[in-house]
């Protein structure tokens, strides 16, 4: 399997008038397109079926690339 290489990022809102953290992962290519701002320090390795969403280059909503830690989400035989 292929990997890649995805980011936390943020986007101006203009509800807030300020930058917010998106709840998605994407590739710097999909960031660099929506002018975001790329958050260096969250690059992470992820197989390429990660970022085939409905949005090619994006991760699904409040994905979690490191599945070991945080929230228990299912659970494992």
């Amino acid at each position: 399997m292929s990997k890649v290489t995805i980011y936390r990022f943020e986007l101006y809102d203009i509800t807030t008038d300020g930058n917010r953290k998106s709840h998605r992962w994407a590739t710097r290519e999909v960031i660099e397109r929506l002018r975001g701002t790329v958050l260096e320090d969250t690059a992470t390795e992820v197989d390429a079926s990660a970022v085939a969403s409905d949005i090619q280059g994006m991760t699904a909503r409040d994905f979690n690339p490191h599945p070991r830690t945080g929230f228990q989400r299912q659970v494992m035989p």
